[in-house]
């Protein structure tokens, strides 16, 4: 059975203390703040050994009650960070809300970025670095977004044609 999980951190280990959890709290808050399409959850637990972690990790934001019912498939956009605090070791899963926006290579730059801290057991620390690079990471989605769906200031392609022969100077022209 699944323990019941608090956001935006589930301390089950007991790592963290209140003036740690109240600053990476700050942080998770912040980037919630700037990004309101997303929920965040850090979880940080002993996963029991001879465990694969990636399953677990599956089950868990599948069945720690992290998402409402309604956060369902696409609906879902929880960034839910694991760290397992036996052998230091973290792991990312987004929901499926996110996948389509957000990379693999953006949350493994995130689980780098809380790397170092991990390594000396500063819990806190390795949180609000991933939610930091998090923050970044997004706003490089967003800065890219319109590229990638073709979204792009048409004044551009003004300035681009005006730069040539000369002969589309309107945007009515363009299409």
């Amino acid at each position: 059975m699944a323990p019941a999980l608090q956001k935006p951190i589930a301390d089950i280990s007991g790592v963290l203390g209140s003036m740690a959890t109240r600053r990476a709290g700050q942080v998770i808050a912040e980037v919630e703040r700037r990004f309101p399409q997303i929920s965040f959850a850090a979880v940080l637990l002993d996963v029991p050994q001879q465990t694969p972690l990636t399953p677990y990790a599956f089950w868990l934001f599948n069945r720690g009650s992290l998402s409402s019912a309604v956060e369902k498939g696409g609906e879902n956009r929880l960034v839910m960070l694991l760290i397992d605090t036996s052998s230091d070791h973290a792991i990312s899963m987004m929901g499926y809300g996110l996948e389509p926006f957000v990379q693999e290579n953006h949350l493994q730059s995130c689980l780098q970025a809380a790397q170092q801290p991990l390594l000396k057991k500063r819990y806190a620390q390795a949180i609000e670095s991933f939610a930091r690079e998090l923050d970044r990471q997004l706003v490089e989605v967003c800065r890219l977004l319109p590229k990638q769906f073709g979204l792009v200031d048409e004044s551009r392609w003004l300035d681009a044609c005006a730069a040539g022969d000369g002969h589309l100077g309107t945007a009515e022209n363009l299409y």
